[in-house]
Parts: structure tokens; C-alpha cells; sequence
């Protein structure tokens, strides 16, 4: 009789422990797939504001495109994840896939500009541009791109890198110069100037508004050329 209690017993101990085993596992695999949609989800996040910065400052709407087929597979990642309630992610999905057929439609293509109104901006805005560049080589390695596009997305994200910085000092300079403070004006002319000496990108406007810029700072040139500057009424 003993033994047959001790035997019940130990039965007993071990289905126990095996549900509890079993319920763990459960709980880990849960745990683990909410992490995975949390870090898919922050991923989503980062990306839509880099494309909202690209929208507003790279005229180029296919790099856009790119950054939102990026947002679209990792939705779909998302989506697969899910066991629930899968509303919202379909409405996002949705709404990608809208914005997909606007950024590759001619007719609606807004203006964009490199300015922005303060260091914060210029820095949050250079970081987009550099997330951005990370996802055109992400996108390259499925083949969605070739080797040739790259570089061509990737020399204008580059300049647009720079431009932000540098109109964003004329910018400066122009309201310096407005309320009369030459020196000031000068100073962020001279920065500008100094961005696009530094670099070495092949873009011809490079050369111009570094020679425009050395005209300003002379006081033989009061603006630089529009074509250089499209922004130049937003400026003042």
C-alpha cells in the first residue's frame, strides 16, 4: 500500500513538474514574441520619421519608396507575429501600401528643402539621411536594387547630408544680415563655406556656392543664386 502511495506520488510530482515545464516554455515563447513585435515595432517607428524627413528635404521620392518597402516587409513581420487582434496592423499595411502608390505618382510631388530651424534639427535630420543610406544597402543585399542605383541614392543622400547643414548656415546668415549683424552673417557664411570646401562631393553646385559663398562674405553678393538656394524666400 505504501509503495502504491509513493508510486501515485511520484506520478503525480512528475506530471506537475511537466506542466509547469510545459506552461514555462509557453510563457517564454510568449515573452520572447512580444519582444521580437516591440523591436519590430521601434524599428517601424524610426523608420517612418526618416521617411517623413526624407518626404521634406531629398527630392528623389524613389529613395522614399525604398525606405517604405523597408517599413512594409517589417509590418508584414509584425503581422505574423500577431495572434490577436491583427486590426491595427492591417490598417498601417494599408496605409503604407497607399502612400507606396503617392510617392512613385508624378503629379504629387511637394517641394522639399534642406533648411531647418535649429542644431537639434540639422543633427535629427543628418541622422535620418544616415538611416536612410543604411536601408538603401539593406535593401540592396535582397536585390531590390542594383549596384549602380545604390550609388546614385546614396551620392544624393550624401549631398543632402551636407546641404543640410549648409543652408541651414546661410539660412542664419541671411537673418543675421537682415537685422544688421554683418559680422554674425559673416561667420555663418564662413561655416558654410568651410562645410563645402571640406567636402568632396562631385556635385557642380559645390564649386558655385562655394565661390557665391566667398562673394557674400566679400559683400559683392547679397544671396546666392536660386537655382543654388530654391529656399532662399523661406530664408529671411
Amino acid at each position: 500500500m505504501m509503495i502504491a502511495l509513493l508510486f501515485i506520488l511520484s506520478v503525480v510530482i512528475l506530471t506537475t513538474l511537466a506542466l509547469v515545464s510545459v506552461i514555462n516554455q509557453i510563457q517564454r515563447r510568449e515573452r520572447a514574441r512580444r519582444l521580437q513585435q516591440r523591436q519590430l515595432r521601434l524599428q517601424v517607428e524610426l523608420l517612418e520619421e526618416v521617411l517623413s524627413c526624407l518626404i521634406q528635404t531629398v527630392p528623389n521620392r524613389q529613395i522614399a519608396k525604398h525606405i517604405n518597402d523597408e517599413i512594409l516587409d517589417l509590418l508584414q513581420q509584425i503581422l505574423q507575429l500577431e495572434q490577436r487582434n491583427t486590426t491595427h496592423i492591417e490598417a498601417s499595411l494599408k496605409h503604407a501600401q497607399e502612400r507606396e502608390n503617392e510617392l512613385v505618382n508624378v503629379k504629387s510631388q511637394p517641394r522639399t528643402s534642406y533648411l531647418q530651424g535649429s542644431d537639434v534639427q540639422v543633427a535629427q535630420a543628418q541622422a535620418h539621411l544616415s538611416k536612410a543610406a543604411q536601408v538603401l544597402r539593406h535593401q540592396q543585399t535582397m536585390g531590390r536594387l542594383n549596384d549602380e542605383e545604390l550609388d546614385v541614392y546614396l551620392s544624393e543622400l550624401t549631398w543632402a547630408h551636407l546641404m543640410v547643414s549648409v543652408v541651414s548656415f546661410i539660412g542664419q546668415g541671411y537673418k543675421a544680415s537682415a537685422r544688421g549683424d554683418i559680422f554674425a552673417a559673416q561667420a555663418y557664411y564662413k561655416k558654410a563655406q568651410y562645410l563645402l570646401i571640406e567636402s568632396t562631393h562631385p556635385d557642380p553646385k559645390r564649386m558655385r556656392m562655394i565661390r557665391e559663398l566667398g562673394e557674400t562674405i566679400t559683400g559683392t553678393r547679397k544671396t546666392l543664386s536660386e537655382d543654388l538656394v530654391p529656399e532662399e524666400a523661406a530664408l529671411f
